[in-house]
């Protein structure tokens, strides 16, 4: 276990907003990296808004970590990661703070109780209002083609298969969505491929439990031309001490 009074870390940590320290001093620890085929990270960048204490730490606990790769054609296949650690800082007898892993996550469309959409790049769906005051959520899984301009074309529902009256609204609000987005193509070493992407689309309130992602592997077995699947972390992070 490592126990770090740092400078630098008591001074991220006692930086954070208000709002976050009274969440049990949770804090988000945002990073990208590229991961070999073999599943092993690299160029790891930590957010910049980070202390260089918590970049540093951050960088050398990915580096430890191990992926399972998407495959393409039989073959596994490199892949760029945006992920999430989700942290707790528990004070510690000796003075200062340890940080402990709650989660790692991806990007999530979330909206906020304030009604606002957080931790999103395109213009996110509408969240049904009826859904947000009864603060309903859920995720669906689109497959579909993406044309020259990089839009969506033949959308599928992949999952849920059958649609209850929540999932229709949020299956209408998300197709709305998706008619909106533009895609970038699909690249494989390099090399852009015909494929289908699988794009999940998750709803949820913040402060709610995260909504987990549902297996696809059926549909990706019966269909060979889905695109390379995220990258899978295959190493326990949760609970563990940065």
């Amino acid at each position: 276990m490592k126990l770090f009074a740092t400078i630098g870390l008591v001074a991220a940590l006692w930086t954070m907003s208000v709002e976050t320290r009274a969440q049990a001093s949770v804090i988000h620890l945002d990073f990208n990296a590229d991961v070999r085929a073999d599943g092993v990270p690299t160029n790891i960048v930590a957010n910049a808004s980070l202390s260089p204490a918590l970049q540093a730490m951050v960088q050398k606990q990915v580096a430890g970590w191990r992926y399972r790769m998407g495959t393409w054609q039989g073959a596994p296949v490199p892949a760029t990661v945006s992920q999430r650690i989700v942290a707790e800082a528990l004070p510690v007898t000796s003075g200062g703070f340890a940080l402990r892993i709650k989660e790692v996550s991806y990007p999530t469309v979330t909206i906020g109780r304030d009604g606002m959409h957080k931790g999103i790049s395109r213009m996110p769906p509408v969240y049904p209002k009826e859904l947000q005051r009864q603060a309903v959520g859920g995720i669906l899984v689109y497959a579909m083609r993406i044309d020259s301009s990089g839009k969506p074309r033949d959308v599928e529902l992949v999952h849920p298969l059958k649609l209850n009256r929540v999932y229709k609204l949020l299956d209408a609000a998300s197709r709305t969505a998706l008619a909106q987005w533009t895609f970038e193509p699909t690249k494989v070493a390099g090399e852009v491929v015909d494929c289908r992407p699988l794009i999940p689309m998750r709803f949820s309130i913040t402060g709610d439990a995260p909504v987990a992602e549902p297996d696809t592997s059926a549909y990706r077995a019966a269909h060979a031309d889905v695109c390379p699947a995220s990258p899978v972390l295959l190493t326990r992070a949760e609970g563990t001490m940065l």
